[in-house]
């Protein structure tokens, strides 16, 4: 017998007992999961992100937001997810298998509601950005069943994000090691075990409307430098011809101890005077502070840098969050203290989805509702194209793209993961600071996905690219460009499950064996082959070939490899490596494809385990015995590929799967084998490390 109680207990929390749990010196750690379950964190409203309604009638529980509508049959225990910006429609169905028994509302307002059940126990909390939160008490088995097609999807450990043109779902779990079995072309699109106190996330995107006004209107002025952060006043009342809004980010010269606080380099009163300086001049600013790079009270505190002097690379950052109990109170500072008109992070945590939202959400109240927050989220969420559009949802620009210039000629590149329209609706920005600067080819792809530019201090210097901003971007930001987009937008969603089902084929095709003929090239090291010797100078002598196998003797953070001139169209290739005692890990042994358009890496690191660099993303994970030879094999075809490994190079293993694979598409321009860095590039780390040696036995290049 269903057992339903109607108790609906309305509960308002004064801010400061929402500090009190934030994290701070005293607690730094991020919340968990499980902690952002409670009602006394985030009750209030933010960005109008509501709930409208939350009740028990007539057997169903029914819960309204402003961008979803998430409604319970409480004898199927079936959990239905529905649109409502943009499309309202069904997105997707959470079975948790049982009906729902002991029902009891005891928090509904604008900012969340909270219901308890007795059979089973578990707690639901559903967060006025649509973010529905699951927590089991005891273990129960559930499952998400999908009611669209997939146009494009990310995913991060047990965290994954699916969307077609018109929105989006969202799953995240506690358990980031879950086997979740997900497939984004199944009708089941995850199954999950939950273990006793998991909590899963189900998000509805878009979580609220896009401000297509502000989007027309708004332009950021970005400044850099690695000797000015301070601009004199006539450059600033310049920069008001190109914008409404600077971002000063120089974060060496802007702060003291950039990596430890946030202490203006010259004094407050150089702050104060370009504070005055651009107000007076009609823009707002914000400036660089960065979650990731705050390195005070940590473990990598002896890593933090404050010169360019002898400068080699960025130090390394904190990706779980464990940092903001002393973050939060720094940029609380800068506000107060400095009073810019709101922030730049320069990048986030990206291996914790708890940390990333709860960031958010007290970022958003640090900075005020009319204050401005811009994420450098080029890395977003585990680097593999996932992202959290329910923490984006509180920031007003997010800018990716940052080093990953070959992607750029993907659309769905720029589409999905850049502009993020109908899915954060925030307003995406493409990181476009590199060599590519800005082309008209790129200006209009970036109108078409619905992303924007910001105009760099430095291309005022550089006319080309000035005409090209004014030409083919500035002159459309027009009220006829909403009309323009959403045109495309809706041709382009009757193509999704003809898209979808592209992408499947050639999916399942990598699923099964390869069918290749002999390699198109292969080296074997019965002799060192004829290539250039790309050698870092610490390295002498640092290839040799003995018994067929080549052998690299050099420190484990450094560079040497051979650079092979290639004209073959591959669909694959695979290496035979030993790591043996070489303590390299982004430059550990391996071999790379690279194309005009982008790279394909894979390799072994010291601690054990493999790496793959493709197309700009990293991933890691996987075993192996370092004193063994492992067979690395990577392949593709369409839009899909795979990362492979064996021991002993006839049985493989699937390791991960990539996306974007029409971009290794064409002839590949050259090989490297070796000690190759991540990107390809003759760089040293800035700490040589120990010497040590690995070998290398064949490469093969294969085509379909």
């Amino acid at each position: 017998m269903r057992k339903v109680a109607a108790v609906v207990m309305l509960v308002v929390l004064t801010r400061s007992s929402v500090l009190a749990q934030m994290p701070t010196p005293e607690k730094p750690a991020a919340p968990t999961f499980q902690e952002l379950m409670d009602p006394a964190l985030f009750p209030d409203p933010q960005m109008g992100m509501v709930v409208e309604s939350a009740q028990i009638q007539e057997g169903a529980l029914q819960i309204r937001t402003t961008g979803a509508c998430i409604e319970a049959d409480l004898a199927t225990g079936d959990i239905r997810f529905s649109q409502r910006i943009g499309h309202k429609r069904l997105l997707a169905v959470l079975h948790l298998g049982q009906e729902l028994e002991g029902a009891a509302v005891t928090h509904a307002g604008p900012g969340l509601a909270r219901i308890t059940f007795a059979e089973p126990a578990v707690t639901i909390r559903v967060n006025g950005d649509s973010l529905f939160m699951l927590h089991v008490h005891d273990p129960l088995a559930v499952s998400v069943d999908r009611a669209i097609d997939i146009a494009w999807h990310g995913s991060f450990q047990a965290n994954h994000l699916v969307a077609d043109e018109w929105g989006g779902l969202g799953l995240y779990c506690s358990e980031p090691k879950i086997r979740d079995a997900f497939d984004p072309f199944a009708r089941t699109l995850a199954s999950y075990a939950l273990p006793a106190d998991a909590v899963l996330w189900v998000g509805v995107c878009p979580p609220k409307p896009y401000d297509w006004d502000r989007s027309l209107r708004d332009n950021v002025v970005w400044h850099w430098s690695n000797q000015l952060a301070y601009p004199p006043d006539d450059a600033l009342r310049a920069w008001s011809r190109h914008g409404n809004i600077v971002l000063l980010q120089s974060e060496l010269l802007l702060w003291k101890d950039w990596n430890l606080a946030f202490v203006p380099r010259l004094g407050p009163e150089e702050f104060a005077r370009v504070r005055t300086t651009i107000h007076d001049a009609g823009m707002r600013f914000i400036v660089y502070t960065s979650p990731y790079y705050f390195l005070k009270n940590t473990a990598l505190e002896p890593q933090a840098f404050n010169t360019f002097e002898n400068f080699k690379s960025w130090p390394p950052g904190t990706p779980t969050g464990e940092n903001m109990g002393w973050f939060l109170p720094e940029i609380r500072k800068v506000m107060r203290e400095y009073q810019p008109d709101g922030l730049y992070f320069d990048g986030q945590y990206l291996e914790n989805p708890a940390a990333l939202y709860a960031l958010a959400r007290e970022s958003r109240h640090i900075v005020g509702k009319d204050g401005i927050l811009e994420w450098h989220s080029t890395w977003a969420l585990g680097s593999n194209g996932c992202y959290l559009p329910q923490a984006d949802a509180y920031v007003d620009f997010i800018l990716r793209g940052e080093g990953n210039e070959k992607a750029y000629s993907s659309f769905d590149y720029l589409r999905f993961f850049v502009s993020g329209y109908n899915i954060s609706n925030s307003i995406g920005v493409l990181c476009n600071n590199g060599p590519v600067g800005v082309t008209p080819q790129l200006a209009r792809d970036i109108l078409k996905a619905n992303a924007r530019f910001h105009t760099l201090a430095g291309w005022l210097d550089r006319p080309e690219f000035m005409q090209i901003l004014s030409d083919e971007y500035r002159a459309k930001l027009t009220p006829e460009l909403r009309d323009a987009v959403e045109r495309d937008i809706d041709l382009r969603q009757t193509l999704v499950a003809q898209k979808a089902a592209a992408a499947k084929a050639d999916r399942d095709a990598l699923d099964r064996p390869p069918q290749w003929g002999p390699p198109v090239f292969a080296v074997d090291f019965t002799s060192l082959p004829a290539a250039q010797q790309v050698v870092s100078d610490q390295n002498p002598d640092a290839l040799t070939v003995r018994d067929g196998v080549l052998e690299i003797q050099a420190h484990a953070n450094t560079y040497a490899f051979l650079r092979i001139p290639l004209t073959v169209r591959a669909s694959g290739f695979v290496v035979k490596v030993r790591q043996d005692t070489d303590g390299g890990q982004s430059w550990g042994p391996g071999a790379m494809l690279r194309w005009e358009r982008g790279g394909a890496r894979v390799g072994t690191r010291s601690d054990q385990t493999l790496q793959s660099d493709i197309l700009g993303q990293q991933l890691t994970g996987g075993q192996y015995d370092a004193t063994q030879w492992v067979w690395l094999r990577v392949r593709w075809r369409g839009s899909y590929g795979v990362v492979e490994r064996s021991r002993d190079g006839q049985n493989y293993e699937r390791v991960w799967t990539f996306q974007e694979a029409e971009l290794l598409a064409g002839p590949a321009a050259q090989l490297l084998v070796g000690k190759v860095p991540f990107h390809g590039e003759p760089e040293d780390y800035r700490e040589a490390g120990p010497v040590g040696k690995c070998q290398i036995d064949l490469v093969e290049v294969y085509s379909d």
